[in-house]
């Protein structure tokens, strides 16, 4: 069996009323009904997502993980119909130029040329926290340009009928941890040596980068020991800052009082910018690539870690110029 949009849309809504009851009210179902949907989908998880108690019905600490997954989901599906009945709605209000980005310390450069990318389009734009759905949004023809990233040596699916640019080869990530930390005060700190830490991690990152990054403690030794997690960066910061968690942080990340950027020993943790974009938006695409590249730059410039890093490993990125330029 397979998880629909029905039995998330069950999910959440057990965990937004902490009742079956209300959960069926709100559903237009019975209670019997989605009390028996709700054990066949435990069945076959294999885990108890909920528990009844003297305050209602609590999720479980896996129930709670998967009702956040579930809001995530059903919230890219909503949009998609909302989107799709728009269309059908108005066709005149075409064209219509459909943007997904991967959250990223360049977006917020990116957003104050969104204008420039298609004038005589309407632009829609969406930001994920993770690159798993932009790629399945861009093959199933809800989105017309992609922009995300994907780690190194990943094999990508096959997007057929679409073009593919590598912006930048390698992206090495660097690890955040409190200046107090002992560890900060080296140039680069092993893999290794951050097996006794405790991580902070993305709750809702879908794509390939968090079985990528456990590959790669696994075969320093290790799994990550995470006990935080968070899609909020003030609070993902004051965890770091507070010397109670390390973080994995893009290297074009703008720095952070109390928090110390440190390489990886070896690099042994990378990722791809990818740009995808439909033929027939390649104007656009052209666009959104040229700003990019700018200000991505400014970025590089700005990080001190990753623009000595970046000078000195021309071949990850053969079209862009070296930061000291």
């Amino acid at each position: 069996m397979d998880l629909g949009p029905h039995h998330l849309r069950m999910i959440e809504a057990i965990a937004a009323t902490g009742s079956i009851s209300k959960a069926a009210a709100r559903l237009n179902l019975t209670q019997p009904a989605v009390s028996t949907m709700l054990r066949r989908v435990e069945g076959h998880l294999g885990v108890q997502l909920f528990v009844r108690s003297s305050e209602g019905v609590m999720p479980t600490p896996v129930g709670a993980e998967v009702a956040t997954r579930a809001r995530a989901a059903l919230a890219c599906i909503d949009d998609l119909n909302t989107a799709l009945a728009q269309r059908l709605r108005d066709p005149a209000t075409l064209p219509l130029l459909r943007i997904g980005v991967q959250a990223c310390p360049a977006l917020t450069r990116l957003s104050d040329h969104l204008d420039t990318l298609a004038p005589d389009a309407r632009l829609q734009l969406r930001v994920d926290p993770g690159g798993g759905r932009i790629p399945a949004l861009l093959a199933s023809g809800a989105l017309d340009i992609g922009l995300f990233q994907e780690p190194v040596g990943h094999t990508p699916p096959a997007l057929e009928g679409l073009e593919r640019l590598v912006l930048v080869e390698c992206e090495p990530v660097l690890v955040g941890m409190s200046t107090t930390s002992p560890l900060a005060a080296r140039p680069t700190v092993d893999l290794d040596e951050l097996a006794d830490q405790d991580w902070l991690d993305d709750p809702l990152d879908d794509g390939p980068w968090p079985a990528y990054f456990r590959a790669a403690c696994a075969g320093a030794g290790f799994q990550p020991r995470v006990r935080y997690w968070s899609t909020d960066w003030q609070i993902s910061s004051s965890l770091v800052r507070s010397g109670r968690a390390i973080g994995i942080y893009q290297p074009t990340a703008a720095p952070r009082d109390g928090v110390t950027f440190r390489r990886i020993t070896g690099d042994p943790l990378g990722q791809r910018l990818v740009l995808v974009w439909r033929p027939d938006v390649e104007a656009s695409a052209g666009r959104l690539r040229d700003i990019f590249n700018i200000e991505y730059m400014e970025l590089v410039r700005a990080q001190r870690v990753y623009g000595d890093w970046w000078d000195e490993h021309p071949e990850a990125h053969p079209a862009l110029p070296i930061a000291t330029s």
